[in-house]
């Protein structure tokens, strides 16, 4: 794994952030998910929370639109999920003069529920007054306080009864179902969270193992047709476009990318395994130099040319109309051109 991905994403979330700033009514933004914890990887999504007023929320999403054509028009697409998980500047100061118990009330609504989520271990932009960067770290403080994790635990106690209930006709679909509340009530209890869905059974069965669980982690996994065993046996069903998505993804797994924090909003990035807090957060975002990249460039291990990433991905820079994209490929070198 090389660290273009990386410079990419974070050039994208600054392109992200002045657009969306740019919009009238946006007060600020949230940079949720795993970018915002400091643990992204080369499939995550860009997760944002707009502080906005009603009236702003057609120009976000005509703004979302344009950004993810644009980026996908680039030969790389990223996917950028802004939108419903948005707050408003009287909520937000609602929420920063409360307490975890005022957020263990709004666990019944789903965009507080999701949001919280989201948000934890983010970093706030945009704002003059510090807001968004007051609620990000609001969300932190009080994502694992005892009475929203009791909250949270209500709720997905209350998806794994609801599928349990299914019709027989739906009785797959429903086990699916149960087995991922069962496994997210789990997580909750143990204090901890799972984050991304694109390596979500990963980490749940490196912190179930972390636990004491590894075997009942297994069990629920073959619930929900998500063990090795299942997937070997559809794995050559699958269209190229997820074949191509799961070899990136494993690529990912075995570079190290696979991480998970611990409550109270540790966030560790691939590789370097190195803390953030949040005020931090924005200043790491920044994109390398050009002098900095070339140093890097020049420092590969000759190892990294043959990686798993970079024989799928070199395979499509063959085909490139670019020539110098084409003549890199062709020449294994350590980092052919993404654009």
């Amino acid at each position: 794994m090389t660290e273009r991905w990386e410079a990419l994403l974070a050039e994208r979330v600054d392109e992200a952030t002045r657009v969306l700033l740019a919009i009238p009514g946006v007060r600020g933004l949230v940079i949720g998910g795993s970018v915002g914890r400091g643990e992204a990887w080369p499939l995550s999504d860009i997760d944002i929370l707009p502080i906005r007023m009603p009236g702003a929320v057609a120009a976000i999403e005509r703004q979302q639109v344009l950004l993810v054509d644009w980026w996908a028009g680039s030969g790389r697409a990223q996917a950028l999920d802004v939108g419903w998980l948005a707050f408003t500047k009287e909520e937000v100061g609602q929420a920063l003069a409360a307490g975890p118990a005022w957020a263990a009330e709004r666990m019944r609504e789903r965009r507080w529920f999701h949001g919280l989520d989201k948000a934890f271990g983010g970093y706030g932009v945009g704002a003059a007054d510090a807001r968004a960067e007051g609620f990000a770290r609001w969300a932190t403080g009080v994502r694992f306080a005892p009475a929203v994790v009791v909250a949270r635990l209500a709720v997905w106690g209350g998806q794994a009864r609801d599928a349990q209930r299914a019709a027989h006709a739906a009785a797959t679909l429903a086990l699916r179902e149960g087995a991922r509340a069962l496994r997210l009530v789990l997580i909750e209890g143990w204090g901890e969270r799972l984050g991304s869905m694109g390596r979500e059974w990963t980490r749940f069965e490196r912190i179930a193992a972390r636990h004491g669980a590894a075997d009942l982690a297994r069990r629920i996994a073959v619930l929900a047709d998500a063990d090795p065993a299942t997937m070997r046996t559809v794995l050559s069903q699958l269209p190229h476009w997820l074949r191509v998505r799961i070899e990136l993804a494993h690529a990912g797994r075995r570079a190290g990318c696979v991480r998970f924090g611990v409550a109270g909003g540790v966030a560790r990035r691939c590789r370097q395994g190195r803390s953030r807090s949040g005020a931090g957060q924005a200043a790491a975002t920044s994109v390398s130099t050009a002098a900095q990249r070339s140093r890097n460039r020049s420092r590969r291990r000759a190892s990294e040319t043959c990686s798993p990433l970079r024989v799928t991905e070199r395979k499509y820079w063959r085909c490139s109309s670019k020539a110098r994209q084409k003549r890199a490929a062709q020449a294994n070198a350590p980092n052919p051109r993404i654009g």
